[in-house]
């Protein structure tokens, strides 16, 4: 049998809006009275797409973080938030010249009131990431290890992947992208800020969604098998799908988000993070969620006769597809578009296509064959 497992972001729609609301998110923490309070920007809930697109280029340095982020393999909006926040926190720490070592600096609305006039340097980010060549494992230690150092820290523990720093990015990340009335449905959290609309309503597809619902019933049709892998949590990905009528086409348990990730991360079978580049979401599309096997998806075990594609538009795709022997097809519809191709060419990649669309008539080769 064949079985193709698509991602979603970059692949079926516009990354961009996940994006702008990670800028947000970053934003808020550093402006907003509830966090650092830094008196450079009157925070507010309400901004025109201009705004956004500036703000955006502002605290990503017009995209080269998120770029050097993608190189990396690191995938999740999340993740990447977090660390672009991380380093803006330390180094306005820094500058305060004040003892943080008896501090909780998980607090950053008490961090905030020790400061006094620091500005954001946002070059700082891409400064820590030119520093070394990291990758996805690799830049969560490097950022504890910053925070000690800069810091003269000797617990950076407030610094660590899924702790109280990050789940505060987690949580403002979701309330710009669901808004005010549902964010409570993803986190169990009420609203801080009431008025926000969500950018959830908002959604931009690659292509158009009808012809990525015939697509999809033409392969269904020859007998293929499909599903999908996101770092988007399950809330994000099914309204969308639904709203375009995708859901019928795809069986709940080939759909494996960010939500099921968390979930798996929060057992004992598990030892840090299964987020891509990690295989773990393909794996449990192909296992159909099949708890039998849970410990093969955790430990990136492929047991499956099936033939694989997995299609995906970054470089934490591919290194889950070579993880587990599957065929890999990207698609050029990223956040770099056509300049990601020596990427690519240089991991060896042979499929590559202009959109989505163009994943059928090599899927369907193969499986005749």
């Amino acid at each position: 049998m064949t079985v193709v497992l698509f991602d979603v972001d970059g692949v079926f729609l516009s990354e961009e809006r996940c994006f702008d609301v990670s800028a947000l998110a970053v934003h808020e923490m550093l402006y907003s009275p509830r966090y650092l309070n830094l008196n450079t920007y009157q925070f507010r809930t309400d901004y025109s797409d201009q705004e956004i697109k500036d703000i955006r280029a502002e605290v990503f340095s017009n995209d080269e973080v998120l770029d050097r982020f993608k190189q990396m393999g690191l995938n999740s909006n999340w993740d990447m938030l977090f660390v672009t926040f991380s380093i803006l926190y330390i180094e306005l720490m820094k500058d305060a010249q004040v003892n943080f070592e008896n501090v909780d600096i998980a607090d950053i609305q008490e961090v905030g009131r020790m400061m006094d006039t620091q500005k954001a340097d946002y070059s700082k980010v891409v400064d820590f990431l030119k520093g070394d060549i990291y990758t996805k494992d690799s830049i969560y230690d490097a950022l504890m290890a910053y925070a000690r150092e800069k810091l003269d820290l000797t617990d950076a523990s407030a610094f660590e992947m899924s702790g109280a720093i990050w789940a505060t990015g987690q949580y403002k990340y979701q309330e710009w992208y669901l808004g005010s009335k549902d964010v409570k449905t993803s986190t169990g959290i009420e609203a801080e800020e009431p008025d926000k609309p969500g950018f959830i309503n908002d959604e931009e597809w690659i292509v158009a969604p009808e012809d990525i619902r015939g697509m999809l019933k033409r392969l269904l049709d020859a007998g293929v098998e499909i599903g999908v892998a996101t770092g988007r949590p399950r809330q994000e990905t099914l309204i969308p799908f639904h709203q375009e009528r995708l859901m019928d086409l795809f069986r709940d348990n080939r759909i494996s988000t960010a939500s099921e990730v968390l979930a798996a991360e929060a057992t004992e079978q598990a030892e840090g993070s299964l987020a891509k580049p990690h295989p773990y979401s393909y794996l449990w599309s192909l296992y159909e969620h099949d708890e039998t096997h849970f410990e093969d998806a955790v430990n990136q075990r492929n047991l499956s006769d099936d033939k694989i594609f997995i299609v995906g538009d970054s470089v934490a795709d591919y290194y889950c597809a070579e993880a587990i022997g599957s065929d890999f097809i990207a698609t050029l519809t990223g956040l770099t578009g056509r300049a990601i191709i020596p990427n690519f060419e240089a991991l060896g990649v042979d499929h590559m296509v202009d959109s989505v669309l163009g994943v059928e008539e090599i899927i369907l080769k193969n499986h005749h064959s």
